[in-house]
Parts: C-alpha cells; sequence; structure tokens
C-alpha cells in the first residue's frame, strides 16, 4: 500500500457519517417577519418604505423623485434604457425574512440590464409574499420555466477595492423596498 493510499484510508476511518442536510427552519410570527426582512434589507443598505398604496405616483412622490425619470415596468414595457437619473420600479415576486433578499423575474416586460443600469430601482413586495427562509424561498422557484431571475438584497456595493465600501459600483446606487 502506498503512502497516499495509507493516508485516504485514514482519513475515510476517521470520518463520521454523514448526516442529511437540513435547513434552518424558523418559525417567524407575521410582525417577526416584516421586522426581520427590514432589518436585513436596511443592513444591506436598502431603505424601506411602507405605503397603502404603490401606484407610480405614490411612489415617486414619497421618494420626492418626478415621475418623469421613473418607470414602472409593471405597467410600462421598457425596450430601451437610459440610464443617466433613471429610477425604475419592479415587482417583487416574494422575499426572504432571514437575509432580506427579494426574488425578481423581469420575464420580457423589461431588459435585465435595467437592474443594474438603473439609478434607484424600487421593488414592490406585498407583505404577505414574505418567507422565512432561503430554503423555503428556493422552493418557491420554479427552474423549469424561468429564462432568468434574481435575488435582489439593496444596492449595488463592494468592498474590494482597498477593503472601503464603494455604494454603486457595478449597479444601483439607491435601492428601497416598498411594502404594500
Amino acid at each position: 500500500m502506498s503512502a497516499k493510499e495509507r493516508i485516504l484510508q485514514a482519513l475515510q476511518s476517521d470520518t463520521p457519517p454523514a448526516e442529511p442536510w437540513q435547513s434552518r427552519v424558523e418559525t417567524f410570527a407575521p410582525d417577526d417577519l416584516l421586522t426581520s426582512f427590514t432589518t436585513a434589507w436596511e443592513g444591506a443598505g436598502g431603505e424601506v418604505l411602507w405605503l397603502g398604496e404603490a401606484s407610480k405616483e405614490a411612489i415617486a412622490l414619497a421618494l420626492g423623485a418626478t415621475t418623469k425619470k421613473v418607470v414602472d415596468t409593471r405597467h410600462e414595457k421598457i425596450d430601451e434604457i437610459a440610464p443617466e437619473g433613471l429610477w425604475a420600479i419592479v415587482e417583487g415576486v416574494f422575499g426572504v425574512a432571514e437575509n432580506g433578499a427579494v426574488w425578481i423575474e423581469p420575464k420580457e416586460r423589461y431588459p435585465r440590464a435595467l437592474l443594474t443600469l438603473a439609478e434607484h430601482v424600487v421593488v414592490v413586495l406585498e407583505k404577505r409574499r414574505l418567507v422565512p427562509t432561503m430554503a423555503q424561498a428556493y422552493r418557491k422557484v420554479d427552474f423549469s420555466t424561468l429564462s432568468y431571475g434574481l435575488f435582489l438584497a439593496g444596492p449595488s456595493k463592494t468592498a474590494d477595492i482597498e477593503q472601503s465600501l464603494v455604494i454603486g459600483a457595478h449597479g444601483a446606487l439607491k435601492c428601497t423596498a416598498v411594502l404594500v
């Protein structure tokens, strides 16, 4: 038996039996889902707004934007992007309380690049569409019919340039979740 085989055999004999993977299942009351989501989203650099109505005008007014630079992809089909000063409103399919991520499926309503090129991304999410964990979130995604989707968790950020946090390095400078 070679030295390599002896080492591999020793490693295999000392390895504990594999246990099936179990996700961290937490039980949240609805208020806890909202609090957890809000804390995580804001911790990632985003802003959370609570609105009773999520019309383009109500969102623009609450955020101090003019509706001229705001596109609402829920009602407008966007073919071309003029990113300078653009604010994009997109629909979140569901949100994840444990990390503040929102699942987004652009489908054919707007180019994928919109989420990267817009200066401010506004994600509209119904409060009832929050799930506790990422494990539960992945079970909700139907990958068989999906051509593209992503989890968005706040504005673009990186800290790999001299370990200094840079917001908007490769995406939106600002990201707001509008909970309705």
